[in-house]
């Protein structure tokens, strides 16, 4: 289409809504722009399937996967509006978009780099979700086209417009999808994805885990046409991970007679806690005068090993089963603590500037590890995760001191009062067998039985099929 025809249609839109602003009702406007905007989305699909090679059918386990992973995101999205679409594009590429109107893309490339990662996947199609329900896509759109004004005082009547305008805004969305909609739109849309994501029932840190991978790519493989006007990672990563604390359940008082027992009984036995692991395998001492930890294993068959060997080591702590073991430093460690396997290697350590580290507490899946800290502020309780670096603050509401990680959620101690607050549930992602069972027909050995007077004759069995 010429600059010229584009110009002639665009114009030729503009005198028709204009015309149309005094005789349309803004409510009943308003009420139209959902078939516009899904009108536009849909004019649009053809070029992007065209530009990405089409659609790609997955292998039904992964499809069911994928579509169960989307249909959890679109039932907690808010907007009623709208149908959301999903479709896996054929290309190689590390990518994923959405169109107004619900449509969201996302490569075959991307699908394969997230692997089983039910939380990255989450992440992804909830923020192109969020994209959709900002109405991000039709607002740029409309700044593009100068429509901004006609559409916030409601006036524009979009399905009774020329066919030019749709067929104008169409290219200038393909146009605009190649360069992003825009940094603010890109922070809103991974905090609201994120949000939707959590409401769904999937770990939120799959979004910072999926920035992580992203960025960690080499730059010739990833999209740069979409990219390059995203928001520096550095930053995305630092507010996905520093919002995650906005999803725990306000503190509770506990109240329940068993449950303060039980708190009171495991609080008791931290300060007077084995320091064999949980299995039994290995047996761990702190020597006075001397640094790192002394490990033997329990059968004390062979010479001990030092672990942290040149740390200054003040307490440690095992996980529930066993797989990792949380140390304390001291002295000119203070406000630090390292995490390692159980074979002693390193997983990752986390400094506090100016603070001191008192206790720390493992959650049930040992992916988790609550962390008490006393600063110029006060006491605090941080949430660090063993497998991705990300740490944040729970609040000036949660600032115990003595905690304790159950099954029903992260206890703690303020002024002789046991509070509780509780992480998002998390919801694993089940898919039943698609292929049905099929009974197979097999022979049976069926002897003949004949009766002869008062006797009975087998003949030889035959092979007769049920």
């Amino acid at each position: 289409m010429s600059e010229y025809k584009v110009g002639k249609g665009l114009i030729t839109a503009i005198l028709i809504v204009t015309l149309l602003v005094v005789s349309i009702p803004p409510v009943q406007a308003q009420a139209l722009l959902p078939r516009f905007e899904g009108s536009l989305g849909k004019s649009a699909v053809p070029e992007i399937l065209k530009q990405y090679g089409g659609e790609h059918v997955l292998p039904i386990h992964k499809r069911l996967w994928v579509e169960e992973v989307f249909s959890r995101l679109v039932q907690v999205a808010e907007r009623d509006d709208l149908e959301y679409t999903l479709i896996v594009l054929n290309s190689s590429e590390l990518n994923a978009f959405s169109l107004p109107g619900g449509f969201i893309f996302i490569t075959r490339g991307l699908v394969q780099a997230i692997g089983e990662d039910e939380a990255k996947l989450a992440a992804v199609l909830g923020h192109e979700i969020a994209h959709v329900e900002k109405k991000h896509g039709l607002h740029a759109v409309f700044r593009q086209l100068g429509l901004t004004v006609l559409f916030e005082v409601g006036a524009l009547a979009l399905d009774l417009a020329s066919a030019d305008l749709l067929r104008v805004a169409s290219v200038t969305l393909v146009q605009l999808l190649n360069l992003g909609w825009g940094r603010e739109a890109e922070y809103e849309a991974d905090l609201y994805g994120q949000q939707l994501a959590i409401q769904a029932g999937f770990d939120g840190v799959g979004a910072v885990r999926l920035l992580d991978d992203l960025f960690s790519t080499p730059a010739e493989d990833l999209p740069m046409k979409v990219f390059r006007t995203h928001p520096e990672s550095k930053d995305r990563r630092e507010r996905l991970a520093a919002n995650l604390y906005t999803f725990w359940s306000p503190p509770r008082v506990v109240q329940e007679r068993g449950l303060l027992e039980r708190l009171e009984a495991g609080r008791n036995s931290k300060e007077d806690q084995r320091k064999e692991d949980p299995e039994g395998r290995y047996l761990i001492r702190i020597d006075a005068g001397q640094t790192g930890l002394e490990v033997c294993l329990a059968e004390a068959t062979e010479a001990p090993q030092r672990w942290l060997e040149g740390a200054r080591v003040k307490d440690f702590a095992w996980s529930p089963q066993g797989q990792f073991v949380a140390v304390i430093g001291d002295g000119d460690s203070k406000g630090l603590v390292w995490i390692c396997d159980r074979r002693g290697n390193l997983v990752r350590s986390i400094g506090f500037v100016g603070q001191e580290l008192t206790d720390l507490s493992w959650s049930p899946d040992e992916r988790q590890v609550a962390l008490h800290v006393v600063g110029p502020g006060g006491p605090e309780i941080r949430i660090a995760y063993t497998d991705v670096d990300v740490i944040f603050s729970l609040g000036p509401e949660c600032s115990g001191d003595t905690g304790l990680w159950l099954e029903t959620g992260l206890y703690f101690v303020q002024e002789d009062t046991w509070y509780q607050t509780r992480e998002p549930q998390v919801e694993a992602v089940w898919i039943p067998s698609p292929i049905p069972q099929v009974l197979q027909r097999q022979r049976i050995l069926s002897p003949q039985v004949i009766r002869e007077g008062h006797t009975i004759r087998l003949t030889r069995p035959s092979l007769t099929v049920p």
